[in-house]
This record gives C-alpha cells, structure tokens and sequence, in this order.
C-alpha cells in the first residue's frame, strides 16, 4: 500500500525521521509502502537479502533465530514508533527471523534508496548511528542480563519495565504477547516462567488475571530485581 500524508507524519514521529525536511521525508516515503500482516506471518527470514528496513505502526514484531532441533530464541521485540532491521542495510542479508506475533502494520523502506539519501545528509547518518548504537547498548545490556542475572531476576525486570511512567503504587501491567515468547526473550525455559510467576503470587509480590498482572508490591519486585534470586 503506498504512502499517504497521514503516513509521512507518522513516520515522523519517528527518532530517526523527525528532523528531516518535508522534501527529504516525502524522498524517503517515496519508496516506502505500507505492510499489513496476519498474526505468524514472516516478513523475512534469517538469511534472506535485505532490501528493507521497517517501522512498526502497530501490533508487535519478534526478531528471533532458531537451533538446530527449531527452538526459537526470541532476541528482540519491536512494537508501534520502533525500527528494526535498520543495520542489516550495511551487511545485506538479515541475521534473524521477524514475524508478526499479532496482526500488525509495518513501514517498509527502501535500503538503497535510504543509503542514497546518507551520502548527501550527514544529520540523517548521524541518526542512524545513534539508532544502532542504542541497539547495540541495549543487546550488551541484554547480555548482561543473560549472564549476570537468575531467572527471577529477568522476570521481575521485565515485569517492572511494563509499569506506566509515573505510577507509584499497585500498577496494573497486560502482557502484550504470549508468555512463551516472554520466557523466550527472557532465556527461561516455560516450565521456569511459570514456576516463579506461581512463586511471585504466593509471596503477594502479584496478582494474575489471565493477561493482566497487578503488582502488588513494588519495592519487595524491585529489591527481587537487584538481587540474586
């Protein structure tokens, strides 16, 4: 579906587009289109040629690999205003899977086109590198996660990096996707994500109603998140 106007000022809102002028957005929305998508549906698979980059406008995007015996490994998730794939453009073929964990609409972008459009703007260059290089620091603090952290721990993280800024007490958090690809993303087994949910509730750190999840106690989640559990 090609662009419309009240797509390029969607895009941007986007980090990476915002200062761009209105030739140079319309340039780039030019040779940009619009993507519907059904829930599981692979936009590219790990290997594929990379000929774009894409914007999530809504639903919510896994970026995963998969083992030999086809374990999935979720790496990333991208919802509605995030990049993914921006790098690849740079090495030409896509490290990873990406598929829709729900029906979702995506920006796809010309990589060439875009490539192009950097070697006669040096701020949009300079975007992108500080677009990378957040992706970069968050993969390294993802490590450090991974490696440094039980379990417990990533789990009590994860769950307090869904509470709305500014609430204080008591929030209410709804788990935007399964809990298998939470666990996933998490380096637990399912068996394990659910052993320590069932543990956080009957400490009366939570409260679960199916997808919902009331965080009852804060500072106890917060003090499990910065100690070995």
């Amino acid at each position: 579906m090609a662009l419309t106007q009240q797509h390029i000022e969607q895009i941007r809102q986007c980090h990476l587009f915002e200062q761009l002028t209105d030739a140079e957005l319309n340039q780039v929305a030019s040779h940009g289109y619009l993507v519907e998508l059904y829930a599981g549906q692979t936009i590219f698979s790990q290997g594929d040629s990379c000929h774009q980059f894409y914007l999530v406008q809504r639903g919510m995007i896994k970026l995963y690999r998969t083992s030999v015996d086809g374990t999935e490994k979720v790496m990333d998730l991208a919802g509605p205003k995030q990049l993914f794939a921006e790098a690849v453009m740079f090495t030409g073929k896509y490290p990873l899977h990406a598929a829709a964990i729900e029906p979702s609409t995506v920006f796809a972008f010309d990589c060439k086109d875009f490539m192009t459009q950097m070697h006669d703007n040096v701020e949009l260059c300079f975007r992108l590198m500080l677009s990378m290089s957040q992706r970069l620091h968050g993969m390294i603090n993802e490590i450090d996660r991974l490696t440094l952290h039980s379990g417990t721990q990533r789990l009590a993280q994860y769950l307090l990096e869904q509470v709305p800024e500014g609430v204080m007490q008591s929030p209410c958090i709804r788990l935007l996707v399964p809990k298998m690809v939470i666990a996933s993303r998490l380096g637990i087994q399912p068996e394990t994500f659910s052993r320590i949910m069932a543990r956080l509730r009957s400490d009366g750190m939570i409260e679960t109603h199916n997808d919902t999840i009331l965080l009852k106690d804060l500072r106890a989640l917060r003090c499990l998140a910065a100690c070995p559990g």
